[in-house]
């Protein structure tokens, strides 16, 4: 035993083995780290790929298959041979967030002699869905013309409802909760128009007859001064049919026909000689909501009573003038518009108010001249179409342009068919119906079509002021706006148009411009004017049923880019 101790042959053999074991595990360590370490890195990016995957489908029920796809496209579970645990999906209708994790397993190769059989790593991703908004306007011509024939209004409904449908199919969201405020992604309005647009709310969505009992006072503190009477006042009324405001309640009777905000002081008296230059600050029918503007508080708007401007219909008696009898009636406009040449107007219209500014003589405004009549269809604020209900009351609105007994009448006022299309779009009174500010990026625009150049008559907004027929559209005979352009109709609508697409078009509300059946050079320049850009998808010139469902189609590809997310 003596000699066996102190015997020191194959020490060495025990303690190569010793360390063989230490070397091994290390090795193992170094080796297997490394598999974990792209163990992990493949995972992650299996994982980010799938969260951006599912926060893109958010909102759809498409969120755990696209999740799911993605993940096992670029993780092959089998090809690691790594056992899985996950994806795991939570999302978060708050944040707007999508978050996925997983873990997964693998056997180790050379650190199992230091008692470690598996290895497991976890990874996570977070992401936000990139939410695009679109508020769009959809503004249509519905002036006698688009009846000439009538197939003309009907192909617009079926345009306009394939914008629609198109817009509705779009993949994102079409509504999110942010912070606990509810926000409809996709909101869509409708301003039909001709010589003057109807403010009482679509019978899509209110079928109420006015009812002057109904009206109520709104007070207005401190007092202002009327623009037209230039009396003072406290009060606006409201209506049991409308969210516009007016100076004074409207009579019964009133079909909710609206004056543009239009002073027209370029003249001092009656007559065609120009006393003082028109002072554009004044007017408010190319500003948004209500306020001071210029000299004149514009807090609400003028309704048009039914005598003064629309047609009445019968003949006048002897009592009304020997000069008259037996002559067919006209609106009262007929006969305030009149040259001072012209007989005294029958007894009951009387003479025009002391704030009636009378149109030019020489522009033809004559008795013969009866008014324009105003079109049976209201307005639709914009609506949240975010399932299927919400969106057939859009579509059943659209479907009411043409019906019977509510065929498109009237002239083409195209400056009032732009400004309340602007209007209903944007946020603040009197249309409430969109959001001021939303926390993602939100898309603004209005698709216009017309089928004719701009024409003006008594009734219409402009109180018959810029005279009859397409002169009312580039008369010269109203000073100037913008400082050298002529004051008109077509310069009007160009200046309204480029107020809303502010200063930098490329960032305002976008102008999508549908020029229908009418061939005109003249009228194809001011409308590509008006057009965010003066070709397509801004500005289409349409020359039948065919080509307008084409227009459409694109235009809605063109929002539906806008709404991609991000």
């Amino acid at each position: 035993m003596r000699r066996l101790a102190g015997d020191q042959r194959g020490s060495v053999a025990v303690w190569v083995g010793v360390a063989l074991t230490i070397f091994i595990g290390c090795a193992g360590m170094a080796v297997d780290t490394a598999r974990g370490y792209m163990l992990k890195s493949r995972l992650s990016q299996a994982l980010d790929a799938a969260a951006l995957a599912g926060a893109k489908s958010l909102g759809t029920d498409n969120v755990e298959a696209d999740i799911t796809m993605f993940f096992n496209s670029n993780f092959p579970a089998a090809e690691l041979d790594a056992v899985l645990d996950g994806p795991h999906i939570v999302q978060n209708s708050d944040t707007n967030t999508v978050s996925v994790t997983a873990n997964a397993t693998i056997d180790s190769t050379l650190m199992t002699v230091l008692g470690f059989k598996t290895i497991t790593v976890g990874a996570a991703a977070t992401a936000v869905r990139g939410l695009n908004g679109l508020d769009v306007v959809i503004s249509i011509d519905m002036s006698s013309s688009m009846c000439m024939p009538c197939t003309k209004i009907e192909a617009a409904e079926t345009a306009a409802k394939t914008l629609i449908e198109t817009l509705y199919a779009d993949p994102n969201p079409k509504s999110v909760v942010l912070n606990g405020i509810d926000y409809s992604l996709l909101n869509i309005g409708m301003v039909p128009w001709s010589a003057k647009v109807n403010v009482r709310y679509n019978a899509a969505i209110n079928t109420a007859t006015y009812n002057p009992a109904l009206n109520q006072k709104l007070m207005i503190s401190p007092p202002f001064i009327h623009p037209r009477t230039n009396l003072p006042q406290d009060h606006v009324w409201l209506t049991n049919v409308s969210s516009v405001r007016f100076l004074d309640p409207p009579p019964a009777g009133w079909t909710g026909g609206v004056y543009a905000r239009y002073i027209d002081d370029y003249r001092a008296a009656q007559g065609s000689t120009p006393a003082v230059p028109n002072n554009e600050a004044n007017d408010g029918d190319l500003k948004l909501g209500y306020g001071k503007f210029g000299g004149k508080d514009w807090l609400a708007f003028e309704a048009i009573p039914p005598l003064e401007g629309e047609p009445v219909g019968g003949n006048w008696s002897s009592s009304e003038g020997a000069f008259w009898d037996g002559k067919s009636k006209n609106c009262y406009q007929a006969y305030w518009n009149d040259p001072a040449t012209d007989p005294t107007p029958p007894t009951s219209v009387g003479p025009a108010p002391s704030y009636w500014v009378q149109a030019n003589p020489d522009q033809g405004n004559a008795t013969s001249n009866e008014c324009t009549k105003l079109i049976t269809h209201g307005i639709l604020p914009l609506q949240g179409v975010r399932d299927v209900a919400s969106k057939q009351l859009v579509l059943n609105a659209i479907d009411g342009l043409y019906a019977s007994g509510s065929k498109p009448d009237g002239n083409t006022n195209a400056p009032q068919g732009l400004y309340w299309a602007w209007e209903v779009l944007m946020s603040g009174e009197p249309f409430n119906e969109a959001k001021a500010s939303v926390p993602f990026t939100r898309t603004q625009a209005i698709v216009f079509l017309t089928d004719g150049e701009i024409t003006g008559e008594n009734g219409d907004a402009y109180k018959g002021v810029f005279g009859p027929g397409t002169g009312a559209g580039t008369t010269s005979k109203h000073g100037k706006i913008s400082g050298t352009q002529n004051n008109n109709l077509n310069n009007r609508l160009k200046q309204l148009a480029a107020n809303i697409k502010g200063v930098d078009p490329a960032k305002g509300v976008k102008i999508y411009v549908v020029q229908y059946d009418e061939p005109s050079t003249s009228l194809k320049a001011l409308l590509q004017s008006v057009a965010t850009e003066p070709n397509a998808p801004y500005y289409y010139q349409a020359t039948d049923a065919a080509a307008l469902q084409t227009a459409f189609k694109k235009i809605a590809a063109s929002l539906s880019v806008l709404r991609l997310a991000k």
